[in-house]
């Protein structure tokens, strides 16, 4: 990865996460990758996620749980015109925030800790509350008939890509092309670019 993108902090990396609506599971078993998108939950580094107990992902699980798990945050697409004269449509990009994380997936198979994840997942999808605890009955049946995850990482990796590798006339360029265009989410890129842009300095 180049350094200019690198991202370590992990209060940087856990905020990505907790923003983050889905992430897209990939898992492989005989050769045969298979990707699936799913919400998810992180607790510090450690992500949980849930589903049916027989579907194809715990099929694959059962017999591979090596996994590579990523999730993105798009922002502004860069067209090939915003940072370069000649305007070679290969030069056509988009600013983003990634984060990537292999490891090893385990089923979790405590009760409380299953209830423990539901809630984690309820204040991240419905902070607003307006649901019965998990520790009522009527959830019962429902704790166990789904089975619960746990991606436990042994590489986490953080990517921030805003145009803090270019030269200055490249980067203002850009920065003048998306003030012009001047969408909400331009105007968003451009202040995580000269952030971004300051700290590479």
């Amino acid at each position: 990865m180049n350094h200019h993108f690198e991202i370590k902090d992990k209060e940087i990396i856990y905020d990505i996460l907790k923003k983050a609506e889905y992430g897209t599971l990939a898992v492989s078993v005989d050769n045969t990758p298979y990707a699936v998108p799913l919400n998810f939950v992180n607790i510090g580094d450690i992500v949980y996620f849930h589903g049916a107990l027989k579907n194809k992902k715990m099929k694959i699980l059962a017999q591979n749980p090596n996994v590579s798990f990523s999730v993105v945050e798009n922002y502004s697409i860069i067209d090939s015109d915003f940072s370069k004269i000649d305007a070679l449509g290969c030069s056509i990009t988009q600013f983003f925030k990634s984060v990537s994380i292999d490891g090893m997936v385990e089923i979790v198979k405590s009760l409380d800790d299953k209830v423990e994840i539901f809630e984690a997942m309820m204040k991240k999808f419905q902070p607003k509350g307006g649901y019965r605890p998990f520790e009522d009955k009527a959830y019962d049946k429902i704790l166990k008939a789904t089975a619960v995850f746990r991606l436990v990482p042994s590489n986490i990796s953080c990517k921030f890509k805003f145009g803090q590798h270019l030269n200055t006339k490249r980067f203002e360029m850009i920065i003048t092309n998306l003030k012009q265009r001047g969408d909400e989410l331009d105007i968003r890129t451009i202040e995580i670019m000269k952030a971004q842009k300051k700290v590479n300095r």
